[in-house]
């Protein structure tokens, strides 16, 4: 095999290989977070999203939807809540954040910073599941629920944001990006 041919499919499983060891992380931080309390339903801290903000910086906006696509089905399969409204929820609020996140990737550093990023993803995930959720149950009081949601979705992106930048700058700045501060700038 021509030695261009070998880079190419190294290439092509390292990238299989990293992302399938993403998803894995962000399934094992998923379940383990299934465990803490939730003050209501959909509510979380989201600390399968640093894997995700990872994700995205290294390898763009596929990249993350691979990653959380992955994480939701193998954390809904793993607490038994497939093929429920939860995972439904779930899946919504994945592909919005990722999507937002890789949409948004061309602007880290320049623009936005990694925690930027995150509380961009935490907010496009809390607003389509928001959204979903007013969809699926009538009467379901969104006035009332978007302020309370809004500052839980930027509190959540902020931590998220700050322990991915903090793991990007511990990785050695491969995980692109910047950081918070310049103290957290990655490479």
């Amino acid at each position: 095999m021509p030695l261009e041919s070998r880079r190419g499919a190294q290439a092509a499983g390292g990238s299989s290989g990293r992302i399938l060891f993403l998803a894995l992380a962000a399934t094992v931080t998923g379940i383990l977070e299934s465990f803490l309390p939730r003050p209501m339903p959909f509510i979380k801290p989201g600390l399968a999203n640093v894997v995700t903000v990872l994700a995205v910086l290294s390898g763009g906006l596929y990249d993350g939807l691979r990653v959380n696509l992955l994480r939701s089905a193998a954390v809904a399969l793993a607490t038994g809540s497939l093929a429920t409204p939860s995972f439904l929820l779930s899946i919504a609020g994945a592909t919005a954040s990722a999507a937002a996140m890789g949409f948004a990737r061309p602007l880290v550093p320049g623009f936005l910073s990694v925690t930027g990023l995150s509380v961009l993803g935490s907010a496009a995930s809390m607003a389509s599941q928001l959204a979903l959720a007013a969809a699926v149950i009538p009467g379901l009081p969104v006035a009332a629920l978007v302020p309370v949601l809004a500052v839980w979705a930027a509190a959540a992106g902020v931590l998220t944001g700050i322990l991915a930048a903090v793991l990007s700058r511990l990785a050695g700045g491969r995980f692109g990006g910047s950081g918070l501060v310049e103290g957290f700038e990655a490479g």
